[in-house]
């Protein structure tokens, strides 16, 4: 092997080892999947395909710009290391690589999505017949930009776009929508507060902040304005920053490549080891896993609340004469939700502490970038069968079939139906009054 080689071997492995640290961040990963031949007589005849949004630029200003004042008073204060000055200015090309583009997808969101709508194209090409798609994003521009990229191996397909009001977003949007569930995430600082004040959190931020600042220039916080107002910023806070946009680095390869940047030129690792990496990624996935996981309840309000979803998903199954697809686009917090209430195993163990829940849920496994879930309809002119994936993975549902991953249709309504009965709905109520209702 080449020299050459070995370097960019070594490269690609440091960074996958990096990025596994990036939490709902990291960028979506692909391998070849080996999949289950249908039951005899069976082909794919429609999709229902719910999707998140690609890999993304920040969605809004805000830790970048904070961090670069924070790091010019302490230049002008000549209170920066040497690694506090490498990294300020990986602060000036970030900001020269996100301006403008907050709230897209990048050029590897857009990749992520060709890729995963090309996949489904071709996998599952008897299913289109060019009976025409129905598509459905958010009021957000990315799942806009998402479905566009996705799309594009179905060029010249009949689309009908469905795109609501951001107060009726009742599918794709419900975590927003009600107001119980608002108050629940409101309330999980309790729950968190562990975290916060485990000493590891405090130890972490000031390991990093060593690496910055010199003296005690960050003893006390540093003031600095947000929107019109002085704003103590402490050790904590700008730790969490840096990996913030740590995180987001792994979305901007292209853009830094167009721009001319070396790989090195962004990459607020030189300030982040890998035990700091851990603690940052445990703390935040603690709080993905409360808001929109398992938590420490499978039907607790932060499932319930994807009741919309799944109705929808019944409902298109359950009339899909006339169409070959429905695609829709939306965000981590649809997606995760969604599959617990569906009962994949990976996305449906509750945990009692807060400091056990990553021994059986995983971030970056269930709602990376692009994360996505499929039911794939199967019929042989009699009967139907449904699969379902994960991140383009076969997965188990609790249900009994006798050709997993392969389950009969009518089983599947059978066990959603009850489930959805037991969080006292159906998918013929009203969603809207359903999720103002929730408690």
């Amino acid at each position: 092997m080449s020299k050459n080689w070995s370097l960019l071997l070594c490269l690609f492995i440091t960074l996958n080892t990096y990025a596994q640290e990036a939490g709902t961040k990291t960028p979506y990963k692909y391998s070849n999947q080996q999949y289950t031949p249908a039951p005899k007589g069976f082909q794919p005849v429609f999709i229902n395909y719910v999707g998140r949004h690609g890999a993304r630029f920040l969605t809004k200003a805000g830790s970048d710009i904070i961090l670069l004042d924070v790091l010019s008073q302490a230049e002008k204060e000549h209170a920066l290391t040497k690694k506090g000055a490498l990294l300020k200015a990986m602060v000036v090309r970030f900001l020269s690589i996100e301006n403008n583009n907050y709230e897209n997808i990048t050029l590897l969101g857009e990749r992520e999505q060709a890729g995963i709508g090309a996949r489904l194209y071709s996998n599952y090409k008897p299913a289109f017949k060019g009976r025409g798609l129905e598509v459905q994003i958010t009021h957000k521009i990315r799942t806009k930009q998402s479905a566009d990229a996705f799309l594009r191996p179905f060029a010249g397909y009949k689309r009908d776009f469905a795109l609501v009001k951001d107060s009726d977003e009742n599918v794709l949007r419900f975590y927003d929508l009600s107001p119980a569930y608002q108050a629940f995430k409101n309330g999980l600082s309790v729950q968190l507060d562990s975290l916060e004040k485990d000493p590891r959190t405090q130890q972490t931020a000031a390991g990093v902040c060593a690496k910055i600042f010199t003296g005690t220039f960050i003893q006390n916080g540093v003031k600095v304005m947000v929107r019109q107002k002085p704003v103590l910023i402490d050790a904590i806070t700008i730790a969490d920053y840096i990996y913030d946009l740590y995180s987001v680095q792994f979305s901007i390869p292209l853009e830094m490549k167009k721009k001319g940047y070396t790989r090195d030129s962004i990459d607020f690792g030189i300030v982040l080891n890998q035990k700091e990496l851990q603690w940052f990624n445990f703390r935040n996935g603690a709080a993905d896993f409360l808001e929109k996981g398992a938590g420490t309840d499978t039907l607790g309000i932060q499932v319930r609340i994807a009741a919309p979803l799944l109705a929808d998903f019944l409902n298109s199954t359950e009339n899909a004469k006339g169409k070959d697809a429905v695609m829709r686009f939306t965000h981590a917090e649809a997606i995760s939700p969604f599959a617990t209430l569906l009962g994949i195993r990976s996305a449906s163990i509750p945990a009692a502490s807060v400091y056990d829940y990553n021994k059986h849920w995983k971030t970056s496994g269930i709602i990376p970038l692009s994360a996505n879930i499929q039911w794939i309809i199967y019929s042989n002119g009699k009967e139907d069968l449904v699969k379902v994936l994960l991140n383009e993975k076969e997965v188990a549902l609790p249900i009994k079939t006798a050709h997993f991953p392969y389950y009969r249709w009518e089983d599947i309504k059978r066990y959603y139906l009850e489930k959805l009965q037991m969080i006292h709905t159906d998918p013929a109520a009203d969603m809207h009054q359903y999720l103002l209702q929730l408690k």
